[in-house]
């Protein structure tokens, strides 16, 4: 009876083994089938928890002048972040960080109450970075980024433009070439603080590694567009336009060597910049050119055989047409004119008589060859047409208004390509600003040649339309833009903004001067406008306010390409022969010298002869030996005693012109030849 009691307890006892054997199995395999079969699985979800994918920024091109003068750079900077959940003592860390960030300690406790992983401060120095992970802050983490900066500020700030807080190109240059610009960025993995060894500085761990973006090499010169500037600046307080603008060429190449604008802007704080500032006016605001047109006019007729040389205009103080009728004032009471007299004197009267001689196509055909009303093609953001209408669109007085410069639209650097054309022999030449293109490892490079459009006119039709704008500084109304040592040729221009009713307003202007130097065989083309200048209308002329910028820009630009003066050669040579004759009045015994043209050349061979040997008189200043001095020393040399100097190389001073123990020539212009060659 007893056994037939107990065998229920031992039953139930034995289901409840049985039972948990069978969970613990199911636990047992289970755990097994996780731990051996899904092990790589769990694993990797468990590092997702962990550890998050990141793309590290990557550092911009470099923005370079010609001559390697940064304008454009990335800076690495650095992110301060906090782990709440690592801080051990938040008012001790707190303090800590308030002596190296610009935060104070309750601004940083006020920060960390906003969440777990906490932004502290943004952009941060390397230094101030290294100082943070000196002190090993349980919970900090600092992540790299680039931020760009401007070294030289307002320097070609219309032209290099800027990039937002993300590194994205918004204007200018920077937005144009972007993709060249940013590269590509990296990926990286980024460990939770919570399970990372390096409890103190940065937990990411690169996985492809960024590679950065092109540099890209300018053809402007640092120098040049900081003489265009303080120019700008100078004419905008002088005058109070509403803006300038200044631009520098080189015709052969279409290289723009400057191009500024005033007022302009900081680039390193553009948001609070004005709106209006920040266009890139030389390429973006159309305006009538006016009178600096004339020359094409003129151009027009010559290259359709409508005039020569014969040719004469009359001036009575007006010019008109007939059927219908219509006078327009003109500057002066001319007379009869011949067409560079026509374009020297800038005469309305003659312009108007010659726009009747040749054809409204003709005339169209010829501004259209010389890129008037379509775009250069240069790498700006937004570049304007300008505008040309064709004939079929054309009034009875519009051949007449073309020739003056009135009825259509330009920018400036269409003026300026146009002008390049006559100066490089009758080529119309694409003006760039790039120079070059190279990848951030230095191992690929895209060069730019320069690219002939179209031939415009003849080289011997554009030789005399040089010598017709050389005429207009020489004899015409563009005297102000004579140089002292060069010799230049250019247009003035002062052309009547439209009213908005039909007209022609009195008071808004825009006054220019565009010109070449040398004139006849020019090293570069300049262009200088003032929109809007304050002052007496009488008096608000482009050979007024424009030429003598003109003068100042180019003179300082040639000498800084060391482009040897052309016009006072011819002086020179004569105050040279002026000084042998003074000096055989002393007693010295001279050759034959019966060639009154002889050159400073043969001076210098006949200064090596015994033939003047005798001491020069008192009082005559005396030529220094300059022979076997660096180039720096020299330089100093020849300025400390009041001279100037024409340099032709790089080196050592291996000849000079006069030679040591000369005279001073009158000119007080040395020729100095240089060499880096030992034996030369």
């Amino acid at each position: 009876m007893r056994n037939k009691m107990l065998n229920p307890r031992i039953y139930r006892v034995i289901c409840v083994l049985i039972f948990a054997i069978i969970i613990i199995g199911i636990f047992i395999i289970r755990l097994c089938y996780l731990q051996i079969y899904q092990y790589e699985r769990w694993s990797e979800r468990s590092k997702s928890n962990h550890i998050s994918k990141r793309v590290l920024d990557v550092k911009r091109g470099v923005i370079t002048d010609r001559n390697g003068m940064e304008l454009a750079i990335s800076v690495e900077t650095y992110h301060v972040y906090l782990y709440t959940k690592e801080v051990k003592d938040l008012n001790e860390t707190a303090g800590t960080l308030s002596t190296i960030l610009p935060l104070t300690r309750e601004e940083i406790i006020k920060k960390c109450k906003n969440g777990k992983y906490v932004l502290l401060c943004k952009n941060i120095e390397l230094n101030l970075a290294n100082k943070i992970r000196q002190l090993n802050i349980a919970g900090i983490n600092l992540e790299s980024h680039y931020q760009r900066y401007y070294p030289q500020n307002t320097l070609a700030a219309n032209l290099i433009g800027f990039c937002g807080g993300d590194q994205v190109g918004l204007e200018g240059l920077e937005k144009l070439y972007d993709k060249s610009l940013k590269g590509y960025p990296g990926l990286a993995i980024q460990e939770d603080i919570s399970i990372s060894s390096n409890k103190g500085g940065d937990n990411i761990k690169s996985i492809t590694p960024p590679m950065g973006g092109s540099n890209i090499t300018l053809t402007i010169d640092a120098y040049i567009q900081h003489v265009l500037e303080n120019e700008l600046q100078v004419i905008a307080k002088k005058y109070d336009p509403l803006d300038t603008t200044a631009i520098v060429a080189d015709p052969y190449t279409g290289e723009i060597l400057g191009m500024a604008c005033y007022p302009t802007y900081d680039l390193n704080n553009f948001a609070k910049s004005n709106p209006f500032n920040i266009k890139n006016r030389p390429a973006t605001d159309m305006f009538e050119p006016g009178s600096c047109i004339k020359i094409i006019a003129a151009a027009t007729a010559l290259e359709n055989h409508k005039v020569d040389s014969s040719s004469r205009f009359y001036c009575k103080g007006y010019g008109e047409i007939q059927n219908p009728y219509r006078k327009m004032k003109c500057t002066g009471h001319h007379g009869l004119l011949d067409i560079n007299e026509a374009v020297a004197k800038s005469c309305n009267a003659a312009m108007m008589q010659l726009s009747q001689l040749v054809e409204p196509e003709m005339i169209y055909r010829m501004y259209k060859r010389f890129g008037l009303g379509e775009p250069t093609g240069i790498e700006v953001v937004s570049e304007s047409n300008g505008i040309l209408r064709p004939p079929s669109k054309w009034s009875a007085f519009s051949p007449s208004s073309l020739c003056i410069g009135q009825e259509l639209t330009v920018t400036s650097l269409q003026v300026v390509q146009a002008y390049c054309a006559i100066a490089n022999g009758g080529n119309l030449i694409r003006p760039r600003l790039i120079k070059s293109i190279t990848s951030a490892d230095g191992e690929f490079r895209q060069s730019f040649e320069p690219e002939v459009i179209r031939k415009v006119v003849s080289p011997q039709l554009a030789r005399k339309l040089r010598s017709m704008l050389r005429g207009v500084v020489d004899e015409g109304g563009g005297g102000r833009a004579a140089l002292e040592d060069y010799t230049s040729g250019g247009k003035t221009s002062t052309a009547q903004k439209p009213d908005g009713k039909g007209g022609y307003s009195n008071t808004k202007l825009v006054t220019s001067f565009i010109g070449m130097a040398p004139a006849m065989e020019p090293r570069i083309v300049v262009f200088v406008a003032l929109n809007e200048p304050k002052g007496d209308t009488r008096t608000m002329f482009g050979s007024r306010l424009a030429a003598p910028s003109f003068a100042v820009i180019a003179e300082k630009v040639l000498k800084h390409l060391k482009v040897p003066p052309d016009k006072n050669v011819k002086s020179a040579e004569n105050g040279v022969n002026s000084l042998l004759e003074m000096t055989a009045a002393h007693g010295e015994s001279i050759d034959k010298l019966n060639d009154t043209s002889i050159s400073i050349q043969t001076l210098a061979t006949a200064s090596n002869t015994n033939s003047l040997n005798v001491p020069p008189p008192a009082g005559i200043n005396i030529v220094p030996n300059l022979v076997g001095k660096s180039m720096k020393e020299a330089i100093r040399t020849v300025n400390s005693m009041g001279l100037k100097a024409i340099y032709d190389g790089d080196g050592i001073v291996v000849k000079q012109l006069p030679p040591a123990g000369r005279p001073f020539p009158l000119s007080k212009i040395l020729r100095i030849k240089l060499s880096s060659a030992i034996n030369e």
